[in-house]
């Protein structure tokens, strides 16, 4: 246990510095994800510091998936109830089908009626996440904004992803690409991240650093001490068949 990354090359991360000015934003918006505009300007100033001269550019992504998994890591979950696997893609009818239905409905536009977002579909409460066709990543989903079926009777949903404005809305498979929101592992859930599991894992990278699918090949399980989980867990990416050796804070499921 202990190796890098797969991925070659040094892993991208965010500075000691980097990391504590967005740790203080997070905290003066009580645990809520900045602006669009705020989490860009981020990026730009992380860009054009000194101790990143020559070095690849920060991404807005990449920005906006560190307040996300802060976010997550924060949020006091005292209601969760015990760990879901990972494969729900969207809760089923008696009948089978997806509760969610688009089979009798044609392509429309959907018109919030307020500013701060729904994504739970027909007034449901669940949250979801999609998987983006542009990078292979899973982002939360802050609005379904059109529904469409196709011949194949697969149906999409074009979504706006949450913290990202029109130009990255993308249309998404139901099926396949589409589920109820992942979240954060508590310490005391370790025991039920077990070798064959999939899992939703933090990646970083060389150029970025944001979720992609991953498959737990082993475990290493050790004594909690008072900073919580200390297991570390051999996990191998579904999108680039990488491995890495992940701590529990890094798991979504």
């Amino acid at each position: 246990m202990g190796r890098t990354p797969a991925t070659g090359g040094t892993a991208f991360r965010f500075t000691q510095a980097e990391a504590a000015e967005m740790e203080a934003l997070l905290q003066q918006l009580n645990n809520a994800i900045p602006h669009r505009a705020a989490i860009q300007d981020l990026a730009d100033k992380f860009t054009a510091s000194a101790e990143r001269a020559g070095k690849v550019a920060v991404q807005p992504k990449q920005v906006w998936s560190w307040f996300q998994n802060r976010r997550y890591s924060h949020r006091t979950r005292n209601t969760r109830g015990p760990l879901v696997p990972q494969g729900k893609i969207l809760p089923m009818r008696s009948d089978g089908q997806n509760s969610a239905s688009f089979r009798a409905m044609p392509s429309s536009s959907a018109h919030p009626s307020s500013s701060s977002g729904n994504n739970s579909f027909e007034g449901g409460q669940l949250e979801f996440e999609a998987k983006s066709a542009i990078d292979g990543a899973w982002y939360d989903v802050a609005l379904f904004l059109s529904h469409r079926l196709f011949e194949s009777g697969d149906p999409e949903v074009r979504v706006r992803f949450s913290g990202f404005g029109i130009e990255e809305d993308e249309w998404i498979n139901v099926r396949k690409c589409v589920r109820q929101r992942s979240l954060p592992c508590e310490s005391t859930e370790c025991a039920a991240v077990l070798p064959g599991d999939l899992i939703l894992c933090f990646q970083e990278g060389k150029e970025q650093a944001l979720y992609f699918d991953a498959r737990v090949h082993d475990t290493q399980r050790r004594h909690h001490d008072v900073r919580g989980c200390r297991c570390r867990f051999l996990v191998r990416y579904v999108h680039d068949g990488s491995e890495e050796i992940v701590p529990l804070r890094k798991v979504r499921a």
